[in-house]
This record gives structure tokens, C-alpha cells and sequence, in this order.
């Protein structure tokens, strides 16, 4: 039996930066996994769907080329060099990671994870012991009851990776399609330019309903997440498991067990890798007594991939109110910003919302670049700076970033 002063059950964001961190503090460790490294995040969401959206960029760039002032001819789809390429993103990753594992003397068991008790597990046969425990195991979509999910043409997220060719008509349940607006967690602004754009794409959205009959070539059910917590053998050691089969942590991310703790998708919301990232981090220093900064979850960054972008932190004009809190809007539009101009990317705004102390209490982007942009709020906010530091930093022009210090101006 061999012993670790850490063992990290799960793979993706949240277990290998926990992992290396330890080994970086000189710890003892293991992880294991029974897919690849990088989880959902790396091998079937953040990275490979990235990958599809810049062919998808390229093609929509190709068929404006006339704009330009550039004559091409029509653009012809070769759907499986379109996967391949994604293939060849998740695998030049997950490279990398394995060559940390190693630089870092980490030791990586691929296989599934069973605990005997809270010190021992077993993968595919050997048994491990260790101190202490983080499980990482993250999330899985979940399932529509009015579907059968059986059928070929019945997808989630990961079995776009498996298409053979480019559908010729799609149904997407989710998005918030039960509720009033689509992006229902965004602020309402947004939601609503980002719904002006799909119907100008033609795409057909049904808010407000629920999904029956469908006649369309393939299903994406996108209706969230639940906590990949069953099959570990949580339950029989004792581990509590709360509502959607999260895992129920403490505000150090410790379970029930004091040897164990659990970081990311699987103790709940926001289902979002870096803050799985972030937890592992903390949960890490916090086992090996560093005191880490705690970590604000009204500063997360969150960021919706589509054309146009959307980035937002904070809170919005609608909790605000709610919450009685008094504060001020600040809005521009990416057809003021001269980058914006140059490129082409006039479509979207960006929208501040400001205390009567002029501290940031939330940002909302929709624009080209805005999941980069978000950044500069998360710096702002996680460190208490000020509208007038912000003004104090001199933005180069011609940036879509500096619509941020435009923006704000208006408060001078």
C-alpha cells in the first residue's frame, strides 16, 4: 500500500492545479483520473468548443470577405478536419499537463477511484493511502425527462465531439428556454441584445415554453449540470451529499470528514473552471496552513463564448435593486470605440455599475473581446480599487479595452 500526504481524485482544473500546488509546497502527491487530464474543461468543453468557434469565426469571416474589399470564392466545410483540429488542441494540452505531472514527481493513476474509508481508495486494483483528500470530480450534464435521451440524434455537450458530419438543422434545449429571456443569469440588457442578434441570424428562439415535439435532425440538451458524485463510494464512507448530488462543504471546501475536502463543479455553483481552479488553490494552501485569501464569489468573472462575447462580474442591476443597494449605471457602445470602428466590431455595449463610494459593483460586456476584458473588473474588485484608480491608468489607444476608461469617464 502506497502512502501520500494528499491524494486528488479527479483531473480536471480544480484536481491537477490542487496537485501541483501540493507538490509545489512539498508534499507527497497523487492524482488520479479515469479519463485523460484536464476533465470536461480540457478534453470536451472549455478548449475543444473554442477550437469550434474559431472555424465557425473563420467561415462568417470568409463569407464577409466582399467588406473587406476581398473577393474569395465559397468556402467549402470539411467537417472532420473541423473536429480534428480540436482533437489536436485537447491532445497538445493535455501534454503539457503530463509533462508537469512528471516535472513536478506527481504521481497520476488512470483508472476510477473507489474509497474503502477516508484514508484509503482503490484504482483498478491497488490500493492508495492517503492523509488528506481533495475530490475534483466535477459535473455532468443533465438529462430532460420529456426526452429519450437513447436516440443517435439525442446529444449533450460531449457528443458533439462525435459528429461525423455538419447537421443540417439543430435544436438546442436550454439557454434558459423555460425562462422569460435567454442568458437568464445575465443582465437583462444583455439578454436582450444578445436575443436581437440570434433572430437576425435566424435562429428560432421559444422562450417561455417548454421543449415536446422536435423534427429537427439533431437534439443538444443543455439544461445544466449535476455533481458527479455517485460511484466513489462517498455515501459508504459517510460523505453528506447535498441537493443535485453535490457534495456539502464547509467554507474551507472540508467536508463532513475532516481528512476531506472537495473543490469545484461537484460542491455546486458557479460551475465555472476557473473558480474550480481558484478553490483548489485555496483549499491546498489552507491544508498546508498558509492562510490563503479567501475567495469572493461576487467577484467571479463569467464568460459566454458566443458572437458577440459576453463577460460579466459582479452584480447586477436587478439584484441591486432587490437588495436595496444604491448605485449608479454608466453604459457606452462599441460604435464609439475607434478599435471597434477599424475592425468592423461595432456591435455591443459595456455597462458599469457603481457605488455611491464609487467602488465597482458590477460589469456587464457584450462586444468583441468582452471575455477578455472582464478581467480588468476582476482585478478592480477583488482588490477594492476604486473608479478613480481605474482613471489613473492610462489605457492604450486604439484598444477595445479603453471603452472601460471611456465609460467611466462619465463619472468625472
Amino acid at each position: 500500500m502506497k502512502k501520500y500526504q494528499l491524494i486528488v481524485v479527479g483531473g480536471g482544473p480544480g484536481g491537477y492545479t490542487a496537485a501541483f500546488r501540493a507538490a509545489e509546497l512539498g508534499m507527497s502527491v497523487a492524482i488520479v483520473d479515469d479519463n485523460d487530464l484536464g476533465g470536461v474543461c480540457l478534453n470536451w468543453g472549455c478548449i475543444p468548443t473554442k477550437s469550434l468557434l474559431k472555424n465557425a469565426e473563420v467561415f462568417e469571416l470568409i463569407n464577409n470577405a466582399n467588406s473587406y474589399g476581398i473577393e474569395v470564392g465559397k468556402p467549402k466545410i470539411h467537417f472532420e478536419k473541423i473536429i480534428n483540429k480540436t482533437i489536436q488542441a485537447r491532445k497538445r494540452l493535455s501534454k503539457g499537463l503530463h509533462f508537469q505531472v512528471r516535472k513536478l514527481g506527481v504521481d497520476f493513476f488512470p483508472g476510477f477511484a473507489t474509497f474503502i474509508d477516508q484514508n484509503s481508495i482503490e484504482v483498478d486494483g491497488n490500493t492508495l493511502h492517503g492523509d488528506t483528500f481533495i475530490i475534483a470530480t466535477g459535473s455532468k450534464a443533465k438529462h430532460l425527462h420529456s426526452i429519450d435521451h437513447s436516440g443517435e440524434n439525442v446529444m449533450t455537450a460531449k457528443e458533439i465531439f462525435s459528429l461525423k458530419k455538419l447537421p443540417e438543422s439543430m435544436t438546442i434545449i436550454g439557454a434558459g428556454e423555460a425562462k422569460e429571456n435567454i442568458l437568464p443569469n445575465e443582465d437583462v440588457e444583455v439578454s436582450q441584445w444578445m436575443h436581437k442578434v440570434l433572430k437576425r441570424k435566424k435562429v428560432d428562439i421559444q422562450t417561455g415554453t417548454m421543449a415536446t415535439e422536435i423534427n429537427d435532425e439533431y437534439i443538444l440538451v443543455s439544461i445544466g449540470v449535476e455533481g458527479n458524485s455517485s460511484g466513489f463510494g462517498l455515501k459508504k464512507i459517510g460523505i453528506e451529499i447535498g441537493s443535485n448530488n453535490h457534495i456539502i462543504v464547509d467554507k474551507n471546501g472540508k467536508t463532513n470528514l475532516d481528512n476531506i475536502y472537495a473543490v469545484g463543479d461537484v460542491i455546486g455553483p458557479p460551475w465555472l473552471a476557473h473558480v474550480s481552479s481558484s478553490e483548489g488553490l485555496y483549499v491546498v494552501e489552507h491544508i498546508a496552513k498558509l492562510s490563503p485569501k479567501k475567495i469572493d464569489y461576487d467577484c467571479v468573472p463569467a464568460c459566454t463564448y458566443s458572437k458577440p462575447e459576453i463577460g460579466s462580474i459582479g452584480l447586477s442591476q436587478k439584484i441591486l435593486d432587490e437588495r436595496g443597494i444604491d448605485y449608479k449605471v454608466v453604459k457606452s457602445f462599441f460604435n464609439a470605440n475607434g478599435k471597434a470602428v477599424a475592425s468592423d466590431s461595432t456591435e455591443g455595449f459595456i455597462k458599469i455599475l457603481v457605488s455611491d463610494r464609487n467602488q465597482i459593483l458590477g460589469a456587464h460586456i457584450i462586444g468583441s473581446n468582452a471575455t477578455e476584458m472582464i478581467s480588468e473588473f476582476s482585478l478592480a474588485m477583488s482588490n477594492n480599487l476604486s473608479v478613480e484608480n481605474i482613471l489613473d491608468s492610462i489605457h492604450p489607444h486604439p484598444t477595445f479595452s479603453e471603452a472601460i476608461f471611456e465609460t467611466l469617464m462619465q463619472l468625472r
